[in-house]
């Protein structure tokens, strides 16, 4: 990055709902000193980092339901948008140049809010006087860093099982405008998990988790709790940080750590499977996520009969879910429920707005529960194994029991994969980091990495530490 503009968001915290938890004062610049003088400044940097991040550029449109679940295949061809065309996975294209810029300069701006908020915080620790809110704030940021780096990495970065010492992104730990070389990816992961071990030292104690799903009423005011360490999904909360890190390792091929956090994460029975299928968002299932203001005015457009993202015939969406196998008891396709079938197109229910307790309203969820089981099912010694932890999700969204066999089991994880994520965005990475050479519904006859890699914006080229 040769340039950052920079903006730090500034807010007074209302808690009278989720969705209205802030009413934001974006400033193009400011006095840092000033800001970071006090432990509300801090507060207030830190939630504008949030705030970026539930851009439609960024997690709440593009890194979903949009861009990347275009390249998973999720969509069919419409009146707005040939999603079946493989210029689609051609970086660069007409089709994909826009977002992969996009992406790369709003994705770094956010890191170095980041690194500014992490520099101040230790040179102006004896601002914090509240318990436990310096580790809090700085373990978020931390996780944060590592989160926004790690998925800057699977878009730009290599099929990493191939070639893990390609040379794609930098990983940024300061607030500067000076020229960083591009590292090699395994150190750039090394990187990562470095900032989410420290981020676990320093909420391990002090995170108070506090998720309380469902919650009904809207905020804490006058209940005499601190609004700000509420509803810790929508944070980069201690058992975030874990479930990263059984993603990160999984990732590297780190079967034995990923297993681990992975376990971490399950057994701190801070989460569980929900029944529940009037609760959309499966509220208890949730580690992370990112709540997107108005976001109820974005899903009607983007949802509606002239949105662009719907499944056109009831084969394609039989297809994805793998109904000829398991039939149409699962609630992740059922209608009323998980879907909306109508004349004009087939459109998740993931992200209606109506009915949702203030908890989960303006939700994007970044790592749900499942995920813990299917990474357990990837690591697991032998099928069997594997199985029943494919089964334990299975059974939670009313399908039978499935076997499986070492031929099957990654065919079979795959297809959890389609069912679970749809709509936020995990399914490409999930075909990328496997090295899939085609996949459902693909549309390039021989999928190879530079199918997979975004490439880096023409300004990183002519002026960057490319090489």
């Amino acid at each position: 990055m040769k340039k950052y503009i920079v903006s730090i968001c500034l807010g007074m915290f209302l808690f009278s709902s989720c969705s209205n938890w802030l009413d934001v004062k974006p400033k193009t610049t400011v006095e840092e000193e000033e800001v970071f003088s006090r432990e509300l400044g801090f507060k207030e940097a830190l939630t504008g980092v949030y705030i970026k991040m539930a851009s439609t550029d960024l997690y709440a449109k593009n890194l979903s339901y949009g861009f990347l679940d275009i390249l998973g295949q999720r969509y069919q061809i419409n009146a707005v948008a040939n999603y079946e065309n493989p210029l689609w996975y051609t970086f660069p294209s007409t089709y994909t140049e826009s977002y992969t810029e996009t992406i790369w300069a709003k994705m770094y701006n956010v890191i170095a809010n980041l690194n500014n908020l992490l520099y101040y915080c230790d040179k102006n620790k004896n601002v914090f006087t509240t318990e436990h809110y310096y580790e809090i704030i700085k373990g978020e940021a931390l996780g944060l860093r590592a989160f926004l780096h790690f998925d800057l990495l699977r878009m730009f970065g290599p099929i990493y099982k191939d070639n893990p010492m390609a040379k794609r992104i930098a990983y940024r730990t300061e607030f500067n405008q000076v020229p960083k070389e591009m590292q090699s990816s395994d150190v750039v992961v090394d990187s990562i998990i470095t900032d989410l071990k420290r981020a676990e030292i320093l909420l391990t104690n002090t995170d108070p988790l506090n998720f309380e799903f469902p919650k009904t009423e809207d905020g804490d005011r006058g209940t005499g709790k601190d609004g700000f360490l509420e509803y810790r999904h929508k944070r980069m909360n201690l058992y975030a940080v874990k479930a990263l890190l059984a993603r990160v390792y999984l990732y590297a091929g780190n079967k034995i750590e990923a297993a681990n956090y992975a376990k971490q994460v399950i057994d701190s029975k801070q989460f569980d499977f929900v029944a529940d299928v009037a609760d959309l968002q499966r509220s208890k299932e949730i580690v992370f996520s990112i709540y997107v203001d108005d976001f109820d005015l974005q899903v009607k457009e983007e949802f509606g009969t002239n949105g662009s993202y719907y499944v056109s015939t009831m084969n394609f969406l039989y297809e994805m879910f793998d109904v000829t196998h398991d039939g149409t008891n699962d609630f992740r396709i059922r209608e009323g429920v998980s879907f909306d079938f109508a004349l004009n197109g087939i459109t998740t229910r993931k992200y209606r707005q109506e009915n949702m307790w203030s908890s989960t309203e303006g939700t994007v969820v970044l790592i749900r529960l499942a995920e813990m089981y299917y990474v357990l099912a990837e690591c697991a010694a032998d099928a069997q194994t594997a199985a029943g932890y494919l089964n334990a999700v299975r059974e939670a969204r009313g399908v039978d029991p499935t076997g499986l066999t070492e031929a099957t089991r990654l065919n079979e994880i795959e297809k959890e994969y389609r069912k679970e994520f749809y709509g936020e965005g995990q399914l490409f990475f999930f075909y990328k980091r496997h090295g899939y050479t085609t996949f459902l519904h693909c549309p390039v006859e021989r999928m190879v990495e530079k199918n997979y890699m975004f490439t880096w914006p023409e300004n990183e080229e002519l002026f960057g530490m490319t090489n």
